[in-house]
């Protein structure tokens, strides 16, 4: 069985078991929704402003995301626009996909990876935007996080960075995979914030001395990560101490000697 939408090329597809419903992008900027059961048209949403690139139906609340090559949009399955944003111009968002389960965040996030080699976690929040009528209260998708390590172009330590060509989280949503254009496939958990290693640490594979006192790193002088700034330290330049409230970690952890210095006294 087939059906005929907009007679241009489609570029992605995606479907809810629960809702009865698959979402078409096309070529031609033009997002379809339609009945799964009877393979008939229910709806179009508003024009995209580019070339449909991904997108995403959530099986369990039926909300949209699409991407128009640097632009994403969040969708309500009844067609409405909840909130969007857009990356650089030179960025093109290559995968898109949502949780169902509230593992990575207190409520759902949209998961994007894009051609800068960058997957970017994005969460809903209401923000106080300003207009030409007066300031309004508005739902704005914002970045809780950011995946950079081995794949971002943007980190001068990746040395075979590539573009994200897919992501998927696990059944339990404890894991997200995600495959490059390498042909790699990277697994990520939620961080459960006890300092262990995180995102924004410099890789320990391309870092042959400390940071700070430029000791070389043997077998007997080990590397230590600075839980704050996430450099590649000697233990006498990073045998410090401290909490980390910005980073959602409560209890001591080991940080460089600038960082100790620079952070606030948390008082414990």
């Amino acid at each position: 069985v087939s059906t005929q939408s907009t007679g241009d090329v489609l570029c992605s597809m995606s479907s809810s078991h629960n809702h009865r419903v698959f979402v078409s992008g096309s070529q031609d900027r033009t997002v379809i929704l339609w009945d799964l059961n009877k393979l008939t048209f229910i709806r179009q949403l508003p024009q995209h402003p580019e070339t449909i690139t991904t997108l995403n139906m959530n099986e369990a609340s039926g909300d949209i995301v699409t991407a128009a090559k640097n632009f994403l949009f969040l969708w309500s399955i009844n067609g409405d626009l909840i909130a969007k944003t857009a990356l650089p111009a030179s960025t093109v968002i290559q995968v898109c996909t949502q949780t169902t389960i509230n593992e990575w965040d207190s409520n759902n996030v949209i998961v994007s990876g894009s051609s800068d080699g960058i997957i970017r976690i994005w969460g809903v929040l209401f923000q106080n935007t300003v207009h030409t009528d007066g300031d309004k209260w508005e739902k704005t998708l914002i970045t809780r996080a950011r995946l950079t390590m081995h794949t971002s172009f943007l980190r001068p330590d990746n040395r075979q960075p590539a573009e994200i060509t897919c992501a998927r989280f696990s059944e339990d949503h404890v894991s997200l995979y995600v495959g490059d254009s390498r042909g790699r496939v990277f697994c990520w958990s939620p961080n459960d914030s006890t300092g262990k290693q995180a995102d924004h640490w410099v890789l320990d594979s391309g870092t042959k001395e400390c940071a700070n006192c430029s000791v070389r790193f043997t077998f007997v002088e080990r590397r230590h990560h600075c839980r704050d700034c996430g450099k590649v330290f000697c233990n006498s330049c990073s045998d410090f101490y401290r909490t980390l409230p910005q980073r959602n970690i409560s209890h001591k952890v080991r940080v460089c000697k600038v960082c100790y210095r620079s952070l606030p006294d948390s008082g414990s």
